[in-house]
């Protein structure tokens, strides 16, 4: 047993300092805090508002606890809205000509400054996710992320869509779990970019091992050659016969053919936007 713990020390040294490196790490990004919270004028302290009733009552309690942690560690309001409801009547009577597709951001965004959310003010730095769960006309579920101040200021059409991958991919499931996920996502993207934070992807501990055990392949891939024991004409008798064989292209026929392809599509779409409504970003997507 110590023999291969020897022979395979330099995977266990490096697997080890780059995960305590990253416990380090992100021991340092979860004690960083923002001052306290100076909107006085928000209508509300509630932050999970359960419309649709797709969660427990203990589910909303966890959700909100943890709401409460990560806005002193962003600086930032954290909102989550379920519906279940069409959304035409509603973001068509303060947008006749929206498309079906930002009904959930008419209201997310009404809803956002119609409570005056906001960490630093009323309408400040925040993030709204509405979830709704109706079916539209068009046969479609939407989502929509709203974010405001320096939330809007971070979130990229690329982190946006990031965000809510990482919501569809339990939502259907375990809607806790998913709207866990939208909150830590969150104070990961904000708290990543400070000066005394750091952001590291959860796949970088795999990474890290896979990349030590690809060196360490290299590095002793000289010990794996054999050596040459026997001559070509060992076990022939006489001198060996080599044969010469070639194909010979006569010619080619080619043939065509139309595929039809469908114009429909199933699965997820992703959609992210910016600056609606002069003070709000944010991007949606649909299942």
């Amino acid at each position: 047993m110590k023999q291969y713990v020897r022979y395979f020390r330099w995977i266990f040294i490096i697997t080890g300092a780059f995960a305590i490196i990253y416990a380090g790490l992100n021991l340092l990004h979860g004690l960083r805090t923002f001052p306290e919270r100076t909107n006085e004028e928000c209508l509300t302290q509630q932050r999970v508002f359960d419309y649709g009733d797709v969660l427990s009552a203990e589910e909303e309690k966890k959700l909100a606890g943890l709401i409460a942690k990560r806005e002193k560690q962003t600086g930032c309001d954290i909102v989550l809205v379920t519906l279940n409801e069409s959304l035409k009547e509603y973001a068509r009577g303060k947008e006749p000509y929206v498309p079906y597709e930002e009904f959930v951001r008419v209201y997310a965004e009404d809803f956002y400054d119609s409570n005056a959310f906001g960490y630093n003010g009323p309408i400040g730095d925040g993030v709204v996710l509405v979830d709704n769960w109706y079916r539209e006309e068009d046969g479609r579920v939407y989502t929509w992320l709203a974010a405001i101040g320096r939330a809007e200021k971070k979130y990229t059409a690329a982190r946006i869509n990031h965000l809510l991958d990482n919501v569809y991919r339990y939502v259907e499931r375990d809607p806790y779990r998913a709207y866990k996920a939208y909150i830590n996502e969150f104070y990961h993207d904000m708290a990543g970019g400070g000066v005394f934070t750091f952001y590291l992807p959860y796949w970088l501990p795999l990474a890290a091992a896979a990349l030590s055990m690809v060196l360490f392949v290299m590095v002793h891939w000289s010990y794996k050659k054999g050596k040459k024991t026997v001559v070509p004409t060992a076990y022939v008798n006489g001198s060996p016969q080599m044969y010469r064989r070639e194909d010979v292209f006569i010619n080619k026929i080619v043939t065509k053919r139309h595929i039809q392809r469908s114009s429909g599509g199933g699965g997820g779409s992703h959609g992210g936007g910016r600056s609606h409504g002069g003070h709000h970003g944010g991007g949606g997507h649909s299942r």
